[in-house]
């Protein structure tokens, strides 16, 4: 197998999902990088920013290895998408733009993964091409509308102490901060259980499709009527790795 990728300061590298995954350390985080066999002339990459170990053969994360893209990752769980982990993962991708990387890549979000994705790609929309979310957290407020203790978790990630009920309607929420990535014509595929309790879509994933098309946006929704929150993707992910493929190439 190829290892033709050289990251400075690598700490570590082993067989991934028919790649080589390549760890290091970045500004105190642990990221990683998978090198597929026979990368694409243009180094098209991918970006799971949460779970990105999590069902690789039902959302196309294997396939699209296989097929060339690189994928990439920094590890910042437990931010919950705030300020500071998105100032990370940008910082990450400038690292990434500067060894060759292609300006422009596809985000995968499943669950909190689509928070980070949403609050990443509105912040700065230049560096996507599309993105495909999976059951995604769409409102700070999911874990206060879940009667969840560590709620909590997110509201000091956000600066408002033990104060959760200042996460209602807050204007971070992707639900109520997507216009960027309309604006720049970003399509979306969103794929839904309607039973699912741990993320209910009505105030998450239905709500922000919802949004992004009266905003004049491209949103595709898959929704599954007894489906819970996972397994995340398709039984076959044809249907997800087209998407990215059709608008990696097109964008």
């Amino acid at each position: 197998m190829a290892n033709n990728l050289y990251l400075p300061g690598e700490i570590s590298s082993e067989p991934w999902m028919g790649g080589i995954r390549h760890k290091i350390i970045f500004e105190g985080y642990t990221a990683w990088v998978v090198e597929p066999v026979f990368p694409t002339a243009e180094k098209k990459w991918f970006w799971l920013p949460e779970w990105p170990t999590a069902f690789p053969e039902r959302n196309g994360v294997k396939e699209l290895i296989r097929l060339g893209f690189y994928m990439v990752h920094i590890n910042v769980f437990g931010k919950f998408a705030n300020e500071t982990a998105v100032a990370a993962m940008y910082s990450f991708y400038k690292y990434l733009t500067s060894l060759g990387f292609a300006e422009k890549g596809a985000f995968i979000g499943m669950s909190m993964g689509g928070l980070y994705t949403f609050r990443f790609v509105e912040t700065h929309p230049e560096t996507a091409n599309c993105i495909y979310a999976d059951a995604p957290v769409c409102d700070l407020m999911w874990r206060c509308d879940n009667n969840r203790p560590d709620a909590v978790e997110v509201s000091e990630a956000y600066g408002l102490g033990n104060n959760t009920a200042a996460l209602e309607n807050h204007p971070l929420s992707p639900v109520n901060n997507y216009k960027n990535m309309v604006a720049n014509n970003i399509p979306l595929l969103m794929i839904l259980g309607l039973a699912d309790t741990v993320v209910a879509p009505q105030k998450n994933g239905l709500l922000l499709a919802d949004r992004w098309r009266e905003a004049g946006g491209k949103a595709e929704v898959i929704t599954r009527a007894s489906w819970g929150h996972n397994p995340h993707g398709l039984d076959d992910p044809g249907r997800i790795v087209r998407f990215i493929i059709e608008n990696t190439f097109a964008r």
